[in-house]
């Protein structure tokens, strides 16, 4: 999905021409009232600041800033700690012990005492299975990252368009609403004249209230739609990012063939899920050397007194245990790390297993959103200002009285509204199979470089 953020180019050169596509409608009646709300530290109509971004820019401060980000970036730090952890050669401290107790040997007394240091030690190479844990326990993590990050990339893209969408309905509100005062004072004029009754004029003033009505509640949306995207990319809530550029044109799906093979090489899900695999059978490895019996090594001291003759005998003896493992052999860390293996392989395997139906799902979608959009394109493609001067224009020569031009706007409208929203479903969609895919789908339509309009400001 493409934003493109020149907006010097105005699009009346396509009203002057015989045909234009849907999008070049959409642009001629674009943001005529919104756009100029987009100048930096400015307030909206509703005393909201904003701040005018481009998609390319939103996406670079998303991946730095969104609350998804943040937290996946956090829990990279437990892999690194199970590295950190793995690298400790000795993984059990050394043992200390002292005793001490007097001797009695008819009549005289002596003291005897023992010392002994005990360091257990791993023989099956549990230091090294460690560490390869370890890891992949760090890989995993850095999969889950890109993971929430492609997920943040496709909501911001997604909610980036949905608010140009709403955009485009507050606009096309403050038209009507242009318009219906337009009519009010027509209708007063004729009136005065005595052309029409007065009932017509009070049908025009309870229209021009529904008109700014509707026009708040557009405004209301599109603020709604304004939070969300600075909900999703972590942009401060007290100003408003205002996104810059169209409508982009809607492009069918790519076959269904290359969309898998996409979607398994490239999908971070299964990477994760990959990852996730390895890490698991690293730790069956793992448990398994845990099992083996753990021997120590030490060294002992000891000074026995020899009181009936007055002397004293000093030992010094080299100290090996070994446990037998009768009982305990780590059954339950090696059956715990088996059943986290066979879960890990379980989930790729759904995951993998219902991709290529969600997959078909979300083309279909795509591909009968945009079919939508191209019927109105080439089919209707009403030039709405235009229409709505012609209504007014017939209204005001009598040559129709209020309720036709009423009833014509209203179809008019409902027209334009319906095909707003097969944008939306559009956007809506195609970001549902960039879910789907794991990365973009069309990347020749690729975001505006930094430089364009919209350059993202220091928060």
């Amino acid at each position: 999905m493409q934003t493109t953020t020149n907006i010097e180019q105005r699009p009346e050169r396509g009203a002057k021409e015989g045909k234009m596509n849907f999008a070049a409608w959409l642009r001629a009646s674009a943001m005529a009232l919104a756009i100029p709300l987009v100048s930096m530290g400015a307030e909206a109509e509703g005393g909201d600041k904003t701040s005018p971004v481009s998609l390319y820019n939103i996406l670079a401060y998303a991946d730095e800033h969104a609350p998804g980000v943040l937290v996946a970036r956090a829990q990279t730090e437990r892999g690194q700690a199970a590295v950190d952890g793995a690298r400790v050669v000795l993984q059990k401290n050394t043992i200390a012990g002292a005793m001490a107790g007097p001797r009695f040997a008819q009549g005289a007394r002596g003291t005897d005492y023992q010392l002994w240091l005990r360091q257990p030690i791993e023989i099956a190479g549990e230091r090294k299975q460690r560490r390869n844990t370890a890891e992949k326990t760090r890989e995993r993590t850095h999969k889950e990252l890109e993971e929430v990050r492609w997920q943040v990339h496709r909501e911001v893209h997604a909610a980036f368009h949905l608010a140009l969408v709403a955009r485009e309905r507050w606009s096309l509100a403050e038209k009507i609403l242009v318009s219906t005062e337009e009519l009010l004072s027509v209708a007063e004029r004729r009136h005065q004249a005595g052309d029409i009754s007065e009932l017509a004029v009070r049908l025009a003033k309870g229209e021009l209230a529904q008109a700014r009505q509707a026009s708040l509640a557009a405004e209301q949306e599109y603020r709604s739609a304004q939070l969300r995207l600075a909900e999703v990319s972590g942009w401060p809530a007290d100003v408003l990012p205002e996104p810059v550029g169209e409508l982009d044109e809607p492009k069918r799906a790519p076959p269904m063939e290359e969309l898998a093979a996409l979607a398994l090489a490239k999908h971070p899900g299964i990477g994760a899920r990959v990852g996730a695999i390895a890490e698991a059978e690293a730790r069956v490895r793992l448990e398994d050397r845990e099992a083996w019996p753990e021997p120590s090594l030490g060294v002992t001291y000891t000074r026995e007194s020899l009181p009936i003759v007055g002397l004293n005998e000093h030992i010094v003896q080299g100290l090996m245990t070994l446990p037998i493992p009768f009982t305990q052999r780590n059954q339950e860390g090696r059956a715990r790390a088996r059943a986290e293996l066979s879960v890990a392989k379980a989930e790729k395997q759904a995951f993998v297993q219902a991709l290529k139906v969600r997959l078909a799902r979300a083309a279909n979608a795509v591909n009968a959103d945009a079919a939508r959009i191209a019927a109105y394109g080439t089919e209707i493609l009403p030039a709405f200002e235009g229409n709505l001067t012609l209504l007014r224009r017939a209204f005001e020569l009598g040559e129709a009285d209020l309720l036709q031009v009423l009833v014509g706007r209203e179809r008019l409208l409902r027209i334009q509204q319906d095909a707003l929203t097969a944008y939306q479903d559009y956007y809506r969609d195609a970001a549902a199979l960039e879910a789907e895919v794991g990365i973009e789908v069309w990347p020749d339509e690729h975001h505006q470089d930094e430089g364009d309009l919209g350059e993202q400001h220091d928060h």
